[in-house]
């Protein structure tokens, strides 16, 4: 009895290479298509992101605004054109910042997300995993963390 294997798939994402070594497209899940077959975006672009801050009753404007800069300075300097970030207020009337974020995350073009600290999606755990796990999955983004380098969040 001989056991035939499968040939390996393809690893698909920015800047990969295909088993057959010709560059290839990111090819997400179907909520995110990536780009369409000979439209990557050319070596010297710089990859897109969104911002997602969620802000604490007691959070100032002055506050609110500093950490939306610091946000944008460390995308700056990962390498990454932040488009927009979406801001979770504390009010019960406002739509989520949350949905919006998703909705953005299906734009072909959109491929990171950076917070400044996991307690903005959530501060437990098991909510933050789960919040994060449906970005990446159901999106395919990447999920950047502020925090998680020298440049943490008061």
């Amino acid at each position: 009895m001989t056991t035939q294997h499968a040939a390996p798939e393809p690893v698909i994402g920015w800047n990969y290479l295909a088993v057959s070594g010709r560059p290839i497209v990111w090819a997400g899940p179907v909520t995110h298509p990536g780009p369409l077959p000979g439209s990557a975006l050319p070596p010297t672009a710089r990859r897109r992101a969104v911002g997602y801050v969620r802000l604490r009753p007691d959070t100032d404007t002055a506050a609110s605004e500093q950490i939306t800069a610091r946000l944008r300075g460390f995308a700056a300097r990962s390498g990454l054109d932040l488009v927009d970030i979406f801001t979770e207020h504390p009010h019960p009337y406002r739509r989520s910042a949350f949905g919006e974020l998703l909705q953005a995350l299906c734009r072909p073009d959109i491929s990171t997300v950076v917070i400044p600290a996991p307690e903005h999606l959530s501060e437990f755990d098991g909510i933050y995993q789960a919040m994060r796990a449906l970005i990446e999955i159901e999106t395919g983004a990447d999920v950047l963390v502020m925090s998680h380098t020298t440049e943490a969040t008061p």
